[in-house]
């Protein structure tokens, strides 16, 4: 799949009515995906977040759309069985081999239109590990697209710091300390650095208020 790289859209003007419309697009799909699964609340609002200001420490030109984009990073779930989505127990291989489909549905999703490549490449290749473990293609280090390797922090960060049907949520302070661990193992080091930075900054307890 061809997808747009992660730095070569032109930054359009804050108040471009177009970009806007956009925003909105991309706001409204992913709550759609969101009310589908209802275990995640306000997690695509708090990943545009978290992604932008991530972004923004790493020098992404165009963080501010990097961080819509990101938000469709779970639109393959809208193809997924709520019954899977929302099981309390854990899942059977079958049903794990179907939800870990959601990346390639979302991907083939949103590949359709140009102006999505970008947000198509994180739906693909968010759950794809810096050591080559994750999932769907086995992608490793830099071979995982940016903005892939971006959202995946933060995804990973609130899932822990969130209650889920199968598990109670992390303290801010141990979800940080389990990202450390997996920084240059599973998560890029590079953005795990970036979020340890936006706390710093204090950006985080803001985001996530």
């Amino acid at each position: 799949m061809s997808t747009s790289s992660d730095n070569d859209r032109r930054r359009e003007p804050r108040d471009d009515p177009d970009r806007r419309r956009h925003h909105d697009v991309i706001y409204l799909l992913a709550r759609a995906a969101e009310t589908h699964d209802q275990d995640t609340g306000a997690h695509v609002v708090r990943i545009r977040k978290l992604v932008e200001s991530i972004a923004e420490r790493m020098n992404v030109e165009d963080a501010e759309d990097l961080g819509y984009d990101a938000m469709l990073h779970d639109v393959g779930k809208l193809l997924v069985p709520r019954a899977i989505l929302a099981k309390p127990a854990a899942l059977t291989p079958a049903e794990r081999e179907i939800m870990a489909s959601h990346t390639i549905l979302g991907a083939d999703l949103l590949a359709a239109r140009e102006t999505m490549h970008r947000a198509a490449s994180i739906a693909r290749s968010h759950h794809e590990c810096w050591d080559g473990s994750g999932y769907p293609d086995g992608l490793a280090g830099e071979r995982i697209p940016l903005a892939a390797r971006i959202t995946a922090v933060a995804d990973v960060f609130d899932a822990l710091v969130s209650d889920r049907v199968y598990k109670e949520a992390w303290s801010y302070h141990d979800a940080l300390a389990e990202l450390t661990e997996l920084a240059g193992v599973k998560l890029d080091p590079a953005a795990v650095a970036a979020l340890l930075a936006c706390d710093a900054a204090g950006e985080l307890e803001d985001i996530l208020a």
